[in-house]
């Protein structure tokens, strides 16, 4: 009677406090104490969420909450090297419990150790540990291994059972983590595991192989109902020893036990007569998602996340731009484009990926040095970027600094042999004094003498290859930290602040890195996946690590157009796609495209607001509901949702299918919000508002559509979509498929993505699309969306926007591709017809839409100068000291964007520099007196005949009065008398152009000289 009265007393209290507001709402009211007691040979250990009870007759016991049984009949085993048999806490011996209080650590209050000892006929022991806390939906398990000789042990499980379940449910599934973001988070149905690449350390000409899930997941697994959310969460709550397993076998039928889990460690030897595992996680939650997040919370109370207190990481990086080509001359330049254009918003690093080449003839560590001086001059940070645990250098080599060589210090085999890695390199032993000191270097020398505030550690899973070490006593793990840990110190003790980040690495041990790469390169797709969907959905996947284990977290670099891959480029709605997927991943921003090259329309996502916003606050967004991605190849989560700092619940809604479209619910008690309160919705790419909402919204996706919601208590001023003023509208065309009906003109303006024009069979350049509007109107945006044959294969090359102008058609805009949808936004015209003109296709052009639109406020670029009419001639000879420019003058004071025909003349290699397109002010005599602009054109998929490439200087402050020039070069070009193998350009000797010519300089710039009678013009446009 009193402890019911005492009880009521509690609950009364802690209600005033909640109203008042001195109790957070969800906290707990009173927490259930841990009470462990022992009845014959049963011992049961409970703290009101949780219990487990152990059978000291048979040395199994079961993992129960409240009537759900989670496991029955676990165990403990542990083997030893050069034997195939397990000693298993079930063998026949001896059993003791005993518990102790531990109280208040990082892991709860109250908390308790249960400690079951088994000791084994064979002269085992087998020590069983179990911390429970008060009010905590998990335990602490780990295992101690003691015999009276030494033993050498190469796997400890701490709990193992043949059976694992959740309770009800009506959805139940499996979430895996992989060894390294070289590999895959996946989801699969309990009955039905699917496939997996199953990797790990990975040696030399070894390939990955998609097959059967081995059931192995790496560091945390999960047990989930993806309708009522009740899910089991396993994971190492420690990795100070050993490599942190779980093993699951699959159900025998749908929304089944799985038929066998475990937790484990394992990945080399340790010795001794004393030998233990790391900890174990495990716990039940009502929601499994909170599971993990909590799961990552718990494993940063023995090793905390590395703090960053500067701002997210948003800027540049060099690699998917430049790949093995950033020259100093490419990326000073784009040093000076970023802080002119994109440093006001927020961009602020400018990173070097691999292989900077600097400046010929200098250092190093002078190019670098160099480097780091001009960006912090401009008031921006520097990144760099190293392999540590890879040995590039020779074996003979000496080590700097010291008296070993690379052989010696190269992790071994059993045999001694150096062990080759998957990336062709041996690797360093951390154990090793010559290693250490390796490391050390690479760490002085090439990130903290130069001065960098941003260093990426790539391929460090490295490190943690398992082999025949230096100092015998350690594991990969234990090597693996050793570098590590030297690494971050390092880097931390220098004089300036360096943001870390971990590329190709372990999800765990955290602690070592600021931030973390959440998958592979966009750029590799697997199996039916894209690279960027791969990316995304294990961004989706590793919401959770994000402010838990890492600061934060890392989904690769934005690319939204590619401009690296020619005519393969992504297309805006892939580049949006991976937009959200990095927007809503959790940090980092950089920006790995060749920035003055893409396209506007692929600009305004860098230059979005509403966008840069989400990312400065560094959140990550996690899935509504999981899909069986990877191990099923389903496709990535279609809704992904984060709060933001004021409540607000930001969305991402993405359809992956890029062919169909796709109906999508967002009920918003699955967000956390209100079903009865009315909240206003607005779409953040667009900047519109959707309109007001209860309960839910659904819209139906277009294919590939991808669209990033706010949804607010809040009113918002947005304006509304704007009026497609193409629909109703009449359309004709060049000429029209005839072998089958439904592919005329009119498909293309019925507001369909379904239908289609499509020009007549044995057609390709030369076609084109006329939508018209019957009278007089004001249109400054067009949207084009080219069909892509199922498969994102697209086929027109060259073409052209024009308007009518009363009396013939007037280019506004010319290009090279369109894809699944390209936006042209121009000054406002008014005109009765619109015509997209095909000049050259590869095969059949196919429109699905145009629409047409005149938006408040929308401005953009024209044509204003145009010789690309003109028939013209083709050469290739930029190389070396011989460069072309072309003189123009200007209309308005502003460059905002060029056409120039470029090619490259590739016979049987690349060129062995960039081709460089530098704007410059010329004097009275026509020679360059200061370079305004310049960029760097990687020499990867560069047509091989002459394409209009659009480049973007963005010029503004110009005088009407003065000559400007376009000059090519590319000075580290071999220069071999020959016009193979080089960059060429588009030309005509019929003086197409009447304000200026082409010169030539076969000295590097330093004089010039008037071809052709001043006839020679290069071929180019220029817009306004």
């Amino acid at each position: 009677m009193k402890q019911g009265i005492r009880r009521g007393l509690q609950v009364m209290l802690a209600f005033m406090l909640l109203a008042a507001g001195s109790i957070p709402f969800g906290a707990a009211v009173s927490a259930a104490a841990v009470v462990i007691s022992q009845s014959g040979s049963v011992v049961t250990a409970t703290n009101g969420e949780l219990a487990i009870t152990y059978d000291l007759s048979d040395g199994r016991g079961d993992f129960k909450s409240g009537s759900t049984v989670i496991m029955s009949d676990f165990y403990s085993d542990y083997g030893v090297v050069g034997s195939t048999s397990r000693i298993s806490s079930y063998d026949a011996g001896t059993r003791s419990a005993s518990w102790a209080s531990i109280g208040a650590d990082g892991y709860g209050t109250g908390g308790k150790q249960l400690t079951i000892t088994n000791t084994l006929a064979s002269g085992s022991t087998i020590t069983l540990t179990i911390k429970m806390y008060e009010n905590r939906s998990f335990v602490l398990a780990g295992m101690t291994v003691n015999k009276s000789v030494s033993q050498t042990i190469n796997f400890m499980e701490p709990i193992a059972s043949a059976n694992l379940d959740i309770g009800a449910g009506s959805d139940k599934r499996i979430y895996t983590t992989p060894y390294t973001n070289n590999y895959d988070f996946g989801v699969a149905p309990v009955n039905d595991f699917g496939n997996s690449q199953n990797g790990n350390d990975r040696p030399y000409g070894a390939g990955e192989t998609w097959g059967a899930f081995n059931g192995t997941s790496y560091w945390v697994a999960s047990m989930f109902d993806n309708t009522n959310k009740h899910g089991f969460i396993a994971g190492a709550a420690t990795t100070f020893k050993w490599k942190s397993m779980q093993y699951l076998r699959q159900a025998s039928t749908a929304n089944g036990s799985l038929t066998g889990f475990s937790v484990y460690n394992a990945g080399g030897q340790q010795s001794g007569t004393s030998v233990s595992s790391d900890q174990f996680f495990l716990g039940y939650f009502s929601d499994y998602q909170a599971g993990l997040e909590q799961f990552g919370e718990m494993y940063a109370v023995a090793e905390p996340k590395l703090d960053w207190a500067d701002d997210v990481p948003i800027g540049f990086n060099t690699w998917y731009a430049y790949y093995t080509y950033p020259t100093a001359d490419a990326m000073l330049p784009m040093t000076d484009y970023f802080e002119e254009h994109l440093k006001s918003l927020g961009y602020n690093y400018m990173n070097l990926d691999c292989c900077y080449q600097g400046v010929e003839g200098a250092t190093d560590l002078q190019n670098l040095e160099d480097f780091v001086d001009y960006v912090h001059g401009k008031g921006m940070k520097a990144g760099t970027y190293s392999a540590p645990f890879a040995i590039f250098d020779d074996l003979a080599a000496t080590v700097p600094g010291t008296s070993y060589t690379f052989g010696n210090i190269a992790l071994k085999d059993a045999s001694g042999s150096p062990i080759k890695s998957y990336i062709n390199t041996y690797i360093v032993d951390a154990t090793h004094p010559g290693g250490r000191a390796y490391i050390q270097w690479v760490m002085d020398n090439y990130h903290v003498a130069p001065g960098f505030d941003y260093v990426k550690l790539d391929f460090i899973d490295l490190g943690m290859y398992d082999g025949k070490f230096y100092d015998t006593t350690k594991n990969g793990m234990q090597a693996y930290r050793i570098g590590m840990e030297l690494m971050r110190d390092t880097l931390l003790a220098a004089p300036q602040d360096i943001y870390i980040n971990e590329s190709i690495a372990p999800l765990l041990p955290g602690g070592y890195a600021h931030g973390r790469r959440t998958g592979v390169d966009t750029t590799i797709g697997l199996e039916s996946y894209p690279g960027i969907e791969r990316q995304a959905f294990n961004a989706a996947a590793s919401w959770w690590t994000n402010g838990t284990l890492y600061a934060y977290n890392d989904v690769d670099m934005i690319f939204p157009e590619s401009v690296i891959d020619g005519f393969n480029k992504v297309t805006l709605n892939e580049g949006t796609l991976l937009s959200t997927a990095i927007a809503l991943g959790g940090g980092h921003w950089l920006v790995g495209d060749n920035v003055p090259f893409i396209s506007e329309d692929r600009m305004a996502i860098l230059q979005n607001e509403g966008i840069l916003d989400l990312v400065k606050k560094g959140n990550a967004a996690k899935p509504v509901k999981m899909t069986n991605f990877y191990h099923k190849l389903e496709h990535s989560p279609s809704a992904i949702y984060l709060t933001d700092t004021n409540g607000d619940r930001i969305v991402g809604l993405s359809n992956w299918d890029m062919n169909n479209t796709a109906p999508v619910t967002l009920s918003f008690s699955d967000l956390g919000l209100s079903p009865s309160r009315a909240f206003t919705l607005t779409e953040i790419y667009s900047q519109t508002k959707l309109g007001t909402y209860t309960g839910s919204f659904s819209r139906t996706l277009k294919p590939g559509e991808s669209i990033i919601i706010r949804i607010s208590a809040n009113a918002s001023s947005l304006p509304t979509a704007p009026t497609n003023l193409a629909l109703g509208k009449t359309a004709t065309a060049s000429s029209t498929w005839t072998a089958g009906a439904g592919y005329e003109a009119s498909k293309a303006i019925d507001g369909s993505l379904s239908t289609r024009w499509s020009a007549e069979n044995g057609t390709s350049s030369n076609q084109w699309l006329e939508v018209n509007l019957g009278s007089a109107t004001n249109v400054n945006r067009v949207v084009v969306s080219e069909y892509g044959s199922g498969s994102q294969s697209f086929q027109i090359e060259t073409y052209a926007l024009q308007y009518w102008n009363g009396s013939s058609y007037v280019n506004l805009s010319q290009n090279f591709t369109v894809g699944d949808r390209r936006v042209f936004n121009f000054p406002t015209v008014s005109t009765s017809k619109l015509r997209l003109y095909v000049k050259t296709a590869r095969f059949i052009p196919s429109i699905q839409e145009i629409e047409v639109y005149n938006v408040a406020g929308n401005t953009g670029s024209r044509i204003d100068q145009d010789n690309s009419g003109s028939a013209y001639s083709t050469y290739s000879d930029i190389r070396a000291s011989i460069q072309r420019m072309q003189t123009f003058t200007l209309t308005q004071s502003s460059l905002p964007r060029m056409d120039v025909y470029l090619y490259e003349n590739y016979v049987n290699k690349l060129p062995e520099d960039n081709l460089y397109l530098d704007i410059v002010l010329l004097d009275a005599s026509n020679n360059p007196v200061q370079t305004l602009f310049s960029a760097a054109l990687h020499p990867s998929n560069i047509p091989g005949a002459a394409t209009p490439y659009a480049v973007y200087p963005r010029l503004t402050g110009l005088d009407t009065t003065k000559k400007y020039g376009l000059v090519l070069r590319s000075p580290e070009t071999l220069d071999d008398s020959s016009t193979s193998n080089k960059y060429g350009f588009a030309y005509s000797d019929a003086n197409p152009y009447a304000g200026g010519f082409a010169r030539l300089s076969t000295n590097g710039g330093s004089t010039w000289s008037t071809e052709s009678s001043g006839n020679r013009d290069l071929i180019f446009t220029i817009y306004k």
